[in-house]
C-alpha cells in the first residue's frame, strides 16, 4: 500500500509541474511544507521515493492541493503519529532553505492540519473544531469547514449511546435572517429531517465507526449561517441532551478580518474583533467566577470583559490555540492550570510591591486567619481541582490566604474576592504589633488525625435568622392532578357498604380495572358446613369472560377448577384454565344509582360445596371480543375462599391482608414476582408514585408517600432481594435509578408538609443513578492497565463478573475494603473489618448469581497504581448508588449551589471529622439554610442537602458524648437543622426561637445562675415534648405498616419490630435527644431540681403496670394495689379504681384536675425528668414496689411482698373519701335565672355563692365580675318540657343502664379484695392485677348528644336577658349571637355525663344522676395571663405558703389539661408576699384566647362536697370559639423583666392571701390579668 501510495504521488509531481514565483503566498508555503513533510515521512518509513523525485525546492513541483490533503490524511491514518512529526521536524529544521533568496519570510511555528474538502479541486478551510461534553459524560465532536466561495460543512460525531438518536438543531444568520432560529430550507436538510412544532429541525443520526454515530450538515449559498444552535435527543427514552440548561453553540463563519488559516492560528488573532463573541462572554464569566463572583458596577464588569478579552490575545500570541481557549471556557480545563502553563498567576495573587524589602527582613506577621476564610478557599480549590473524593485543601488554602495576606491584602479583600461576605472583625493595627522575636511566621499547625472532639468556636459569620420565618407554610392539600380534587361517587360503593353489614361475609375486596371500573369480589358463607358463595360484580360497560382456575392453600399455582365448581356456560380453555361470561345483574342486589341513574352491573356467581379442598379463586377478566385483559397490577387476580380445616375462616395471602390498593400493589409485585430485581422495584416505585401524584390512590398523600418509603427502605437495608432470576447490567440499572431520583424530585415540587418529608427521605433509600456503563467498564480498563488477568479464581475477576453481571449498592463497600486492604499493605482483617461494618458477609459475597468465594490477591509492586485507581473507581460507584454522600453529592450539585452557601460548604468539606464540632456543624447547618430556598424540584441539591444534614448528626454523635456540659451550645444548630428537615416544623422553629433567647451563660455552656437554669430546664421540657412527637409521628405513620410489610416480605421480626424506631434513630430528632439528655441533669441540678417532681406526696405499695396513657386506662377498675407508669398524662384524667399511685415523664400542671384529685385521694402522683429511675421501674413491670417521698422531694422505693401491698391497700381504704359522703338533689327555685343577690343553698352552687360573699371584702384593687346565674334544676326543668320528652325518655334509658351497673361503694370493693392478698404471692399478684374493665364511655357519649339536642324555651332566653342586662352583663346582640349563647349554656348541661364525672362518683358511691347543674354566667374578661392559686401549698401541705400557677391566655390552658407543658409556678410565704420564688418556668407551646364574649361555667351541688374534689369534672364554655396559639414565654415581659416579674407574682400571691382571709379558709382561686395588669378573681371555692 505504501508503494502505490508513493507512485501515485510521483506521478503527480510529474505532471503538476508549476514555477514558483517571487510572490508566492504564505499559505503555498505552508502547502508546499506540508507536502515535504508527507514525502519525508514516506522516507522514514523505509519508502522507496527517492529525493530527487520529491524536488522540494522552492519553485520546482508541488502536488494538486487536494492530492496533498489525501496524502497527509491517509499517512496520519494508517501510519504512527510519531513519524509525520518527524517529518515535520525535518523539514522544519530545513525551512530557510525553502525560502528562494530576496524573500522576506521568517519562519513560525507552522500548526499542520488536515481539511476536508467537498470536491477535488474545492480549498475548505477548517472554522472550528470543539469537543462538547453531554452532561452523561459522553461528548459531540464538531468540525465546521467553509470553502472560498462560502459552502460550509459541519461534520459531527458522538459516542453517545442511545436508543434512536436525533439532532435537534436550527441556525442563526443568513439571507433575510429575523432573530431566534432560523430553519435552513429542503436543500440543506440532511435525508430523514423533519421539522419541529415550526421552531426547529430534528435529523437521525447515522452509524459510524467503533459504535459512535455521525452527521453531516451542509449550508451553501442563501443558507450559509453565522451560528449553529443544537441539542440532542434520545427519541427511544425522550431524553435531551444539552449544555447544562441551555443549547450548544457553534460559529460558522470565521471573524470578519481574519485570514485563510485556522482560526486557532496566530494571526488570526492579532484583532481582536476575529475572537468569537461566546468564547468572550464565557472567558469574561471564568475570571469572574475565579476571582470569587465578587459585586461590581456595570463600569467595572465591563474593564473586567476587555481585560478578558486583552488577556486571550496575549496567550494566544504565546502560543496557545483557540481550542484550548474553548476548553477553558468550557471547562474541560482549569482555568488555574492553564494559566500556570502560560505562564499567569494564581487567583488571589497579591498586587504589585513598591519595593522589596530587605533580605534579612522577618516576614510579616500576619494575624489569624479565620477560620471560615479557610473553608471558603477551600472549597475553591477543591472545585477546581475538580472535586476529587476525599481530598483536603485546606493547608494549600491557608498557604494560598498567607501569600495574598504578605502581598497587601485584607482577608475582607480576599473575602471580597471569594464574593464571600466576611462577618469577622479584625483586630486594630496596635493589637497586631508583637515583639520582634515573635514576629517569624511559623507554618500552620497540623491537625491531628484523630484529636479528641471539642466543642470549638463558634463559626462567627452565621447569619442571624429569625426562627419563626424558617416556618413551612403546609398548603391544605398537594398538587395532584384535578382527577383527583373531590372524591366521586363510585358504582359499587353501596354493595361494598352493604356486604360489610352482612354477618355472612368472609373476605371481600375491591380491585380497580382502570377507566374508572371496578371489580368487587365477595366471599360469603353462612356456616362452616353450609357451601361457600363467591361473587364477582363489575361495572365495566363492556362485557366480559372470567378467565380462571384455582390454587391449593398457601398457594397461587394455577390449577383446572373441577368440574363441580363451573357456573353454567363454561368451558375449558387449554389444559389449567376456563371460562365463563359474567351476566347481566337484573336483581334487587344489584339495583344501583347515581346522580338518579341506573348503572348496569354484570356479576358471576361460583358455589364451592362445604367439603371442598380449593385455597382460592384465581384468575385474569377478558373483554368478550378478546382486545382488553384487566388483571390486578400486572398479576392474577386472587380470592381466598374458607376451606377444610380453617374452621370457616379465609386463609389470606399477605396481599389481602393489607390496607389499602397501594399497599397491595407493592406486596403483589414484591413477593408473585418471579423476575425481580433492584432495576424492577425502581421502575414500580417510580409508577406507583406518579399515580399517587396524579390521584389513582383513594388515600391521603401522606400516607401513600411513607408506604413508598417503608418499601424502599427495606430494599436499601438489604431485607429485599436485590436479584432474583433476572440480571441487570448497570447501564440499566443506573436509568431506573435515575428515572425514580427524578420521579421522587419532581413529588418533592408536587407535595407539602409531611407529605413532602417522607419524599425527600425517599432519596436516602436509593442512590442517584447516572452513568452506570462506566461501572462496567472502568473495571476493565483497572485490570488490563495494571496486567491483572481475566483468570478464573482471582478476587477482582469474581469481582468483575459481579459488577459486570449485576452491579448493586454492596459494591460501595466492597470496594472500600479492598482499598484498605491495599492501604493496609495486604491485611486481610483490613478487608474483612470494613465489610462487617457495612453489614456484608462471607455468606453474602457468595450468595451473589456470580458469587466471590475468593480473597483479594496483594499486589505490592501495583499498590499505588491500584489505590489511585480504586479511588477513582469508588467515586464512579457512589455516584450511581451513593447519593447522599457528601462529596458526590457536592460534585454532582456543580453550579446549581447558591453562590450564599458555597463558603460554608467549602468549610464542611475542608473539616470532615475535625474535632472542632460546634463551628462544623453551623457551616453546615448554615450551608442548609441557603439551600433550601431551592431545594423544591431539585435532585442535585435534595441530596447535597440530605449529605450535610447527615453530616451534622455525626458530628453531633462525635462531640455530645466528649464535650461535657460545653455541648449545650450544639442545641442551636441541632434544632436549626431539625427544622430544615420537617414538612410540618412549625413547633420546632419556636423552640428554637425560645432556645435563642436563653442567657448566653446557658447557650454557651457557662455557669447559668439558677434563675438561668430554670429557664433553660423550662425551654428543654418544651423541646422534649416536641422531639417525642416527631417520633411518635413516625411510629404512628409507619409503624403498623411496616410491620405489615415486613410479615408480608418474610423479613426476620426485629427488622420490622425495630423499623419505625430505627428511622427515629437515624434522623436528625435523635441527635436533639441525645443533647437532651447529655445536658438536662447539669442544668437541673443548677436549678436546684431533682429528677423528680412530686405533685401529690404519700406513700404507695402496688403491682407495677405500664400504660401508655392515663386516659386509656381511667374507665378500668384494679382489683389490687396498682402502680401506673403512665407514660402520657394530661391533666384531665380521673385516676381509676385501685390505683394508688401515677408516676409519669409527663409534666402536668400541679393544678391541674388530675394532679387536684390525687392529692384528694391521697394517691401519690409523681413526675420523673430522668429516663433512667423510669427504665428501672418499667423493668419491674408485674412485681410489687413501695414508694416513698423524701424531704428533698425525691422518691425512692424498695421491693415489697404482696402482704405488703395488702396492708397498704387496708389502710388506705380506710381513708377513702366515700365514708360518708352524700350529695343533697335540689328542687328548682322556680326561676330561669337569679341575680348575685339571690345566691343561696340549694339554689345556686358554691362557685356563684362564695363570689356574692366577697362583695365588699377585698381591697379595691381586686375586681369581681359581674354574673348571673341559671339555679338547680334548670336543666331537668327544660327536659319535663312537651318538647323534650323523646329526649328525657331516651336518657332515663340510658342512665338506667348506667345505675344498675353501679359497684360497692367506697373502698368495700376494694376491701373485699384485700382479705385474699394476704396468701398471695409476687407471681399470684403479678396475675390478678388486671381488672375487669366496664366502659360506659358510649353510654355517655350518647347522652351528651340528648342533651344537646334539648330545645330551650324562649322563657329562658327572656329571663336571662332581662337578669343579665340588670347586672350589667353585654347580652348577645341578635339571634345568631343567642343561638351560640344557648348552645354554650347547653354543653354545660350536657358535662353532666362527662366520662370523668362518672367514673369519679361511681369511685366514691354517689350517683352521677343526683347532680344539679346550676349555670354561672359572667362576661369573659380579656386576659393577658390566667393564674390559679392555692392558699395552702399543696406540694408540702403548708399553711404559711401560697402556691400559684400562671398562663398567658385563658385558664383552660392550666386547669384543663388541653394544653401540654408545665405552667409557670411559683410560691410566697405569707409572711413575705413580696419576695416570691419561682419554681418552674412555662414549657407550655400554646395558649388559649377567645374574643370579647360570655363564659357559661359548671357551678354543679357535686363539684364542692366536703372531703371531694369535684373540681374540673364539668365544663365551662365560652359563647364564642376559643382559639389556640402558639406563644413564646421566652420573650415576655414576665420572664425578661425581674422587676415587673416580682411585682406581678407578689400582687398576685397577695390576692390569695386577701381571699382566704375574707373567707376564713383554705381556698383554690382562679383569676385573670387584665392587658393594664388589673386583676380579676373569676372564682374560688374551698381548696381540697
Amino acid at each position: 500500500a505504501t508503494e502505490r501510495f508513493i507512485q501515485c504521488v510521483n506521478q503527480q509531481i510529474a505532471t503538476r509541474v508549476e514555477t514558483d514565483s517571487v510572490q508566492q503566498s504564505y499559505q503555498e508555503r505552508s502547502k508546499h511544507t506540508h507536502l515535504c513533510c508527507t514525502r519525508q515521512a514516506m522516507t522514514s518509513l523505509g519508502g522507496r521515493a527517492t529525493q530527487s523525485g520529491v524536488a522540494c525546492s522552492s519553485g520546482q513541483r508541488r502536488l494538486s492541493w487536494a492530492h496533498e490533503v489525501q496524502a497527509g490524511a491517509v499517512l496520519r491514518r494508517r501510519t504512527c503519529l510519531k513519524h509525520f512529526q518527524s517529518g515535520a521536524a525535518l523539514m522544519l529544521g530545513q525551512s530557510r532553505s525553502l525560502v528562494r533568496p530576496g524573500l522576506s519570510y521568517v519562519p513560525q511555528r507552522i500548526d499542520v492540519r488536515t481539511r476536508a474538502i467537498a470536491f477535488p479541486d474545492e480549498t475548505m478551510t477548517k472554522i472550528t473544531e470543539r469537543v462538547l461534553p453531554l452532561r452523561n459524560g459522553s461528548k459531540v465532536k464538531v468540525v465546521v469547514n467553509t470553502s472560498a466561495t462560502g459552502r460550509q460543512v459541519v461534520d459531527l460525531e458522538t459516542d453517545l449511546q442511545a436508543g434512536r438518536l436525533l439532532l435537534h438543531w436550527g441556525v442563526e444568520g443568513g439571507k433575510n435572517y429575523k432573530g431566534g432560529w432560523r430553519l435552513p430550507g429542503g436543500s440543506s436538510r440532511p435525508e430523514g429531517t423533519i421539522q419541529y412544532k415550526d421552531r426547529a429541525l430534528q435529523t437521525p443520526w447515522r452509524s459510524g465507526p467503533n459504535g459512535s454515530s455521525v452527521l453531516r450538515l451542509e449550508l451553501n449559498g442563501d443558507e450559509a449561517s453565522d451560528v449553529l444552535n443544537f441539542v440532542l435527543k434520545d427519541d427511544a427514552t425522550n431524553t435531551w441532551y444539552d449544555n447544562n440548561g441551555t443549547n450548544f453553540t457553534v460559529a460558522l463563519r470565521k471573524p470578519q478580518g481574519s485570514t485563510d488559516s485556522a482560526l486557532s492560528s496566530t494571526e488570526d488573532v492579532m484583532d481582536g474583533s476575529v475572537l468569537p463573541k461566546d468564547l468572550c462572554d464565557r472567558w469574561a464569566w471564568v475570571r469572574w467566577d475565579q476571582a470569587g463572583r465578587p459585586s461590581r458596577s456595570e463600569k467595572q464588569a465591563a474593564e473586567d470583559y476587555s481585560r478578558g478579552v486583552q488577556e486571550m490575545r496575549e496567550v494566544l500570541l504565546k502560543g496557545a490555540t483557540l481550542d484550548e481557549l474553548w476548553k477553558v471556557a468550557n471547562g474541560q480545563v482549569k482555568y488555574d492550570d492553564f494559566k500556570v502553563k502560560r505562564g499567569g498567576s494564581n487567583i488571589v495573587a497579591a498586587p504589585p510591591k513598591a519595593a522589596a524589602p530587605p533580605a534579612q527582613a522577618p516576614p510579616k506577621q500576619l494575624p489569624p486567619i479565620p477560620d471560615e476564610l479557610i473553608g471558603v478557599q477551600a472549597y475553591v480549590l477543591w472545585e477546581r481541582a475538580g472535586k476529587p473524593d476525599g481530598a483536603d485543601f485546606g493547608v494549600e488554602a491557608r498557604r494560598v490566604i498567607e501569600e495574598a495576606a504578605r502581598g497587601g491584602l485584607s482577608y475582607e479583600d480576599i473575602a471580597a474576592r471569594l464574593n464571600y461576605v466576611p462577618k469577622w472583625t479584625q483586630q486594630p493595627q496596635k493589637q497586631q504589633q508583637q515583639p520582634q522575636q515573635q514576629q517569624a511566621a511559623s507554618p500552620p499547625p497540623q491537625r491531628a488525625a484523630a484529636a479528641p472532639p471539642q466543642v470549638g468556636q463558634p463559626l462567627g459569620n452565621a447569619a442571624r435568622r429569625n426562627p419563626l420565618d424558617m416556618i413551612k407554610r403546609v398548603s391544605a392539600a398537594p398538587v395532584l392532578s384535578e382527577s383527583s380534587s373531590s372524591k366521586r361517587e363510585k358504582p359499587l360503593d353501596f354493595l361494598v357498604q352493604q356486604f360489610a353489614l352482612d354477618p355472612t361475609t368472609k373476605w371481600r375486596r375491591t380491585f380497580a380495572l382502570g377507566d374508572k371500573s371496578e371489580l368487587l369480589a365477595v366471599v360469603r358463607q353462612e356456616h362452616p358446613m353450609a357451601p361457600v358463595r363467591v361473587d364477582l360484580i363489575t361495572d365495566l360497560a363492556s362485557e366480559v369472560v372470567l378467565h380462571w382456575g384455582v390454587s391449593k392453600p398457601g398457594s397461587r399455582e394455577w390449577r383446572m377448577a373441577p368440574s363441580e365448581l363451573w357456573p353454567e356456560d363454561t368451558h375449558t380453555t387449554g389444559h389449567i384454565a376456563c371460562e365463563t361470561q359474567l351476566l347481566d345483574c337484573n336483581d334487587d342486589e344489584c339495583d344501583v344509582e347515581i346522580a338518579g341513574a341506573r348503572v348496569p352491573l354484570q356479576r358471576l356467581t361460583i358455589m364451592l360445596p362445604p367439603d371442598h379442598d380449593t385455597g382460592a379463586l384465581v384468575f385474569v377478566l377478558r373483554s368478550s371480543d378478546g382486545t382488553m385483559w384487566y388483571k390486578d397490577a400486572g398479576n392474577n387476580f386472587s380470592v381466598p375462599v374458607p376451606c377444610k380445616g380453617t374452621e370457616g375462616k379465609v386463609v389470606e395471602d399477605p396481599v389481602s391482608q393489607l390496607p389499602d390498593d397501594l399497599s397491595r400493589a407493592i406486596v403483589d409485585a414484591e413477593v408473585n414476582t418471579s423476575q425481580w430485581t433492584l432495576m424492577h422495584r425502581f421502575n414500580k416505585a417510580t409508577d406507583l408514585m406518579n399515580e399517587v401524584l396524579n390521584g389513582y390512590f383513594d388515600m391521603d398523600v401522606a400516607d401513600a408517600m411513607s408506604r413508598i418509603y417503608v418499601w424502599l427502605r427495606y430494599s436499601s437495608t438489604r431485607q429485599l432481594t436485590w436479584q432474583r432470576n433476572y440480571n441487570t447490567q448497570p447501564r440499566i440499572l443506573s436509568a431506573a435509578q435515575e428515572r425514580l431520583t427524578n420521579a421522587i424530585s419532581t413529588a418533592h415540587s408536587r407535595t407539602t408538609g409531611e407529605a413532602q418529608e417522607w419524599v425527600r427521605l425517599m432519596l436516602t433509600t436509593v442512590g442517584r443513578g447516572g452513568d452506570g456503563q462506566r461501572i462496567r467498564d472502568e473495571i476493565l480498563h483497572i485490570m488490563h492497565r495494571n496486567h491483572i488477568p481475566e483468570k478464573k479464581g482471582l478476587w477482582m475477576e469474581e469481582w468483575h463478573q459481579k459488577l459486570h453481571n449485576n452491579t448493586t449498592p454492596d459494591d460501595v463497600p466492597i470496594c472500600e475494603a479492598y482499598l484498605a486492604f491495599l492501604q493496609s499493605n495486604g491485611n486481610i482483617s483490613a478487608y474483612w473489618r470494613v465489610l462487617s461494618d457495612a453489614g456484608i458477609t462471607r455468606e453474602r459475597l457468595e450468595g451473589f448469581d456470580r458469587p466471590i468465594v475468593t480473597e483479594p490477591q496483594y499486589y505490592g509492586d501495583k499498590r499505588d497504581a491500584l489505590i489511585r485507581d480504586f479511588r477513582n473507581y469508588l467515586g464512579i460507584l457512589k455516584s450511581v448508588h451513593a447519593g447522599a454522600d457528601l462529596q458526590a453529592s457536592a460534585s454532582a450539585a456543580g453550579n446549581r449551589i447558591p453562590g450564599s452557601a458555597r463558603g460554608y460548604l467549602g468549610y464542611v468539606l475542608s473539616r470532615l471529622g475535625d474535632s472542632q464540632v460546634l463551628p462544623f456543624m453551623e457551616a453546615a447547618v448554615e450551608a442548609r439554610a441557603e439551600l433550601a430556598p431551592a431545594l423544591a424540584g431539585s435532585r442535585e441539591l435534595l441530596y447535597l442537602d440530605l449529605a450535610l444534614e447527615d453530616q451534622v448528626r455525626q458530628a453531633a454523635e462525635r462531640g455530645v458524648g466528649a464535650a461535657g456540659f460545653g455541648a449545650v451550645a450544639f442545641m442551636k444548630p441541632l434544632l436549626q437543622n431539625l427544622c430544615l428537615s420537617l414538612g410540618d416544623n412549625e413547633e420546632l422553629c419556636y423552640c428554637l426561637k425560645t432556645w435563642q433567647e436563653l442567657p448566653a451563660s446557658v447557650r454557651t455552656g457557662g455557669r447559668p445562675s439558677k434563675e438561668e437554669a430554670l429557664q433553660a430546664v423550662a425551654v428543654i421540657n418544651r423541646i422534649r415534648r416536641a422531639i417525642s412527637e416527631v417520633s411518635d409521628n413516625v411510629v404512628r405513620r409507619i409503624g403498623k405498616v411496616s410491620k405489615l410489610y415486613g410479615q408480608a416480605f418474610g423479613v426476620e421480626s426485629w427488622a420490622y419490630e425495630l423499623f419505625a424506631e430505627e428511622v427515629v434513630r437515624g434522623g436528625p430528632a435523635f441527635a436533639v435527644s441525645l443533647l437532651i439528655s447529655a445536658v438536662e441533669p447539669t442544668l437541673r441540678n443548677a436549678a436546684a431540681l431533682g429528677a423528680w417532681q412530686v405533685i401529690s406526696p404519700t406513700e404507695a405499695t402496688g403491682v407495677v403496670e405500664v400504660v401508655e396513657g392515663l386516659h386509656l386506662v381511667q374507665d378500668k377498675t384494679y382489683n389490687v394495689p396498682t402502680v401506673l407508669l403512665a407514660e402520657q398524662v394530661t391533666g384531665e384524667e380521673e385516676i381509676p379504681e385501685g390505683v394508688v399511685a401515677v408516676l409519669t415523664p409527663d409534666a402536668p400542671d400541679v393544678l391541674s384536675h388530675v394532679s387536684v384529685r390525687a392529692r384528694n385521694m391521697h394517691v401519690l402522683f409523681a413526675t420523673c425528668h430522668d429516663k433512667g429511675p423510669l427504665d428501672q421501674i418499667r423493668a419491674a413491670k408485674g412485681k410489687t414496689l413501695h414508694f416513698t417521698t423524701t424531704a428533698s422531694g425525691s422518691v425512692t422505693w424498695t421491693e415489697a411482698k404482696a402482704s405488703d401491698a395488702a396492708a397498704a391497700a387496708q389502710e388506705a381504704a380506710k381513708n377513702m373519701p366515700a365514708k360518708g359522703l352524700k350529695i343533697e338533689v335540689p328542687k328548682w327555685c322556680g326561676k330561669w335565672a337569679v341575680q348575685m343577690s339571690e345566691y343561696r343553698n340549694g339554689v345556686v352552687g358554691a362557685k356563684s355563692k362564695n363570689l356574692a360573699s366577697l362583695q365588699g371584702k377585698l381591697p379595691a384593687e381586686i375586681k369581681l365580675p359581674a354574673s348571673v346565674t341559671l339555679p338547680f334544676g334548670c336543666f331537668e326543668q327544660v327536659l319535663d318540657m312537651p318538647e323534650n320528652k323523646q329526649i328525657k325518655s331516651r336518657l332515663n334509658d340510658l342512665v338506667g343502664k348506667l345505675v344498675s351497673q353501679k359497684p360497692a361503694s367506697g373502698g368495700a370493693k376494694l376491701l373485699s379484695a384485700v382479705s385474699s392478698m394476704w396468701s398471695m404471692d409476687q407471681n399470684d399478684m403479678a396475675r390478678a392485677h388486671h381488672g375487669a374493665h366496664v366502659s360506659a364511655a358510649e353510654v355517655l357519649g350518647e347522652c351528651r348528644k340528648l342533651a344537646m339536642q334539648v330545645q330551650v324555651p324562649r322563657a329562658v332566653r327572656d329571663d336571662l336577658e332581662a337578669a343579665m342586662r340588670t347586672a350589667g352583663l353585654p347580652v348577645p346582640e341578635n339571634d345568631q349571637r343567642w343561638a351560640a349563647a344557648l348552645e354554650a349554656l347547653k354543653g354545660v348541661w350536657a358535662s353532666k355525663y362527662n366520662d370523668r364525672a362518672f367514673y369519679s362518683m361511681r369511685k366514691v358511691g354517689l350517683n352521677f344522676d343526683d347532680v344539679r347543674m346550676a349555670v354561672l354566667v359572667q362576661r369573659v374578661v380579656p386576659a393577658q395571663y390566667a393564674f390559679v392559686i392555692h392558699t395552702k401549698n399543696p406540694s408540702n401541705n403548708d399553711a404559711k405558703e401560697v402556691f400559684c400557677e400562671m398562663v398567658r391566655g385563658l385558664g383552660e390552658s392550666l386547669v384543663s389539661g388541653m394544653v401540654a407543658g408545665s405552667a409557670i409556678a411559683f410560691k410566697a410565704s405569707k409572711d413575705a408576699l413580696d419576695n416570691p420564688e419561682v419554681l418552674c418556668y412555662a414549657s407550655k407551646s400554646e395558649a388559649m384566647f377567645v374574643r370579647e364574649s360570655l363564659i357559661f361555667r359548671s357551678d354543679s351541688n357535686g363539684e364542692d362536697l366536703e372531703g371531694y374534689a369535684g373540681a374540673g369534672l364539668y365544663e365551662s364554655i365560652t359563647m364564642d370559639p376559643t382559639e389556640t396559639k402558639r406563644v413564646d414565654y421566652m420573650d415576655d415581659k414576665l420572664v425578661q423583666d425581674p422587676k415587673y416579674r416580682q411585682s406581678l407574682l407578689s400582687s398576685i400571691c397577695k390576692v390569695g392571701a386577701a381571699i382566704e382571709k375574707a373567707l376564713g379558709s383554705a381556698q383554690d382561686i382562679e383569676g385573670v390579668v387584665a392587658p393594664d395588669n388589673s386583676i380579676t378573681v373569676v372564682q374560688t371555692r374551698p381548696q381540697v
